[in-house]
């Protein structure tokens, strides 16, 4: 099953991002970034850095009860099922 990283648009709505397809990242006019992936561009909201971290995370999620989350991490992320 595919990693999704679930991510707020620059235009209203979401979309959810394999971050194993992604090819790069640029950062873009005011609080968004433009993430390339199979000849898409896709506009999402967040500064270069938190979106590059929200890619970038092995693990996507912090474990219960372990320090603050910030905005663009809660409950947007999802790991690998392993079956």
């Amino acid at each position: 099953m595919a990693k999704l990283v679930v991510m707020k648009k620059g235009g209203g709505g979401r979309v959810a991002i394999n971050p194993d397809q992604v090819t790069h990242v640029r950062s873009a006019t005011g609080a968004f970034t433009d993430v390339f992936f199979n000849g898409q561009q896709v506009a999402v909201e967040g500064t270069f850095e938190e979106v590059v971290a929200l890619l970038s995370d092995q693990n996507r999620r912090l474990p219960p009860g372990t320090g603050e989350q910030s905005e663009g991490q809660r409950g947007l992320a999802f790991g690998r099922f392993d079956r």
